[in-house]
């Protein structure tokens, strides 16, 4: 019986409606050109090998699509995630592409199930800070790799570097985002990267690319963005039929408005490991 998997991330759940409203396929906290060289980081360091590559928290999997462009006839990816929605979307939007496939649950569920694969790379971007328990995600993605494989996480990250960090703000962040992120700084990345036995870790703390308006601008024009928002808030497209438009505008106004507010405490950090 397939598993059942609950999304109570409003952050999460945003990010999906925002895709929609905003017309954007495969939205993240990272510009285009962060994501693209995320990319080729793992095509290079796999290249030659022949195996799979994980791509944890693909949602709808336009970013999956686009990493699968670039493999070698050889090597093909599957997209997991814990969402049913995006999962099912994922599936129909790709199903005639022969190196996709997807899983539905957990990476530690993937695991438990696919020990015989041979996984040479596994990626997750703007996913690990969603994840219950970070240090038990390093720590099953260096199981779950081959020797020499490769791992790339970036999510968001608080930006101090010391624990001057109130748990007021703490929760007030996750209060915001409507879920229980596990947000941590690059140096408690870092620790958990030693910890689960990776070598070569390479670690480089970003801008918060999100609340930085140039950014998003050179990679969407400002005209299109606005022209398709104002037309699927007021006509929201099929999947979205189901909410509110009001809704999902007050909820992305008080998610992102926050983050803009107090975009100096967040970084979104790039963190590289090898087992």
């Amino acid at each position: 019986m397939e598993t059942q998997h609950k999304i109570s991330c409003e952050l999460v759940n945003t990010y999906e409606a925002l895709e929609h409203i905003m017309g954007i396929n495969g939205l993240h906290p990272h510009s285009l050109s962060t994501i693209e060289q995320l990319h080729n980081k793992l095509i290079n360091h796999t290249k030659n090998k022949n195996g799979i590559i994980l791509d944890i928290g693909c949602g709808s999997a336009y970013g999956t699509y686009n990493l699968s462009q670039l493999l070698p006839v050889d090597v093909s990816i599957i997209g997991i995630d814990i969402n049913k929605t995006a999962i099912d979307k994922a599936r129909k939007l790709f199903k005639k592409h022969k190196n996709i496939s997807f899983f539905l649950g957990s990476l530690e569920e993937f695991y438990e199930s696919h020990k015989q694969h041979r996984i040479i790379g596994i990626i997750s971007i703007s996913v690990s800070m969603f994840i219950y328990n970070t240090r038990s995600f390093y720590q099953t993605t260096n199981k779950i790799l081959e020797e020499g494989g490769i791992f790339i996480d970036a999510p968001f990250v608080f930006k101090s570097k010391n624990k001057t960090l109130t748990e007021h703000f703490k929760n007030k962040t996750y209060q915001i985002c409507g879920c229980s992120m596990t947000m941590h700084t690059t140096s408690e990345l870092k620790s958990f990267m030693d910890h689960a036995n990776f070598k070569n870790i390479i670690c480089k703390e970003n801008e918060f690319e999100l609340m930085n308006l140039s950014i998003l601008f050179q990679d969407y024009s400002p005209a299109y963005l606005f022209t398709e928002f104002i037309n699927n808030v007021r006509n929201p497209p099929t999947p979205l039929e189901n909410n509110s438009s009001w809704y999902l505008f007050r909820r992305t106004l008080s998610i992102f408005s926050f983050f803009l507010r107090n975009r100096n405490k967040f970084g979104a950090t790039e963190i590289i490991g090898i087992k």
